[in-house]
Formats: C-alpha cells, sequence, structure tokens
C-alpha cells in the first residue's frame, strides 16, 4: 500500500470521530507500525482514547501490513504551526 493510499485509510478512520477539544491529529508510520498523535486544548478523558482505539482498530484492519501501533495522546498549547506534524496532519483546527 502506498503512502496516499495509508493516508487515505487514516483520513477516513476519523472521519466524524473528532471530539471537541481535539487541535490536531497527525500520523507517521514504517513498514509495520502506524502512529497517531493526538494534540488536546484540554486534559484527556477515557473517551478520547476510546476514539482513537476504535480509529486504530480501522486503520489496522485495512493495512494489515500494520501490526504495531502507537498512540501519544498529550495537552498542548503551542501553536499548531510548532507542533510536530510527522508525516501529515489528519485534522487540525483553525486558530485563527
Amino acid at each position: 500500500m502506498n503512502e496516499v493510499d495509508v493516508k487515505w485509510v487514516v483520513f477516513s478512520s476519523f472521519v466524524g470521530s473528532v471530539r471537541e477539544g481535539v487541535r490536531a491529529i497527525a500520523y507517521d508510520f514504517d513498514s509495520d507500525l502506524i502512529e497517531i498523535y493526538v494534540y488536546l486544548a484540554r486534559d484527556h478523558d477515557e473517551e478520547d482514547g476510546e476514539v482513537v482505539d476504535a480509529a486504530i482498530a480501522e486503520i489496522m484492519a485495512s493495512c494489515p501490513q500494520f501490526n504495531r501501533q502507537k498512540i501519544e495522546i498529550s495537552k498542548s498549547s503551542e501553536p499548531i504551526g510548532k507542533l510536530r506534524s510527522y508525516k501529515g496532519w489528519i485534522f487540525a483546527r483553525y486558530e485563527g
């Protein structure tokens, strides 16, 4: 699966799942590892983890080459432009 296909799968796995307080979601991957980075405007709660777990399950079902995962959910007040985007943004909130 090429990078464009992976990005489409990752993006579509999060459609409709971005909760209030999410500032940005970035992704990264290599041959067998998918990584998701969630930046929040608030402290994270159990539901944040459940949403990301559901998206990861969908990604791994669609991309069988991924057999490992890494998830980081963190609170950040840094401007989105200063946050690390890894391979790209899945979601970035407008903060004009």
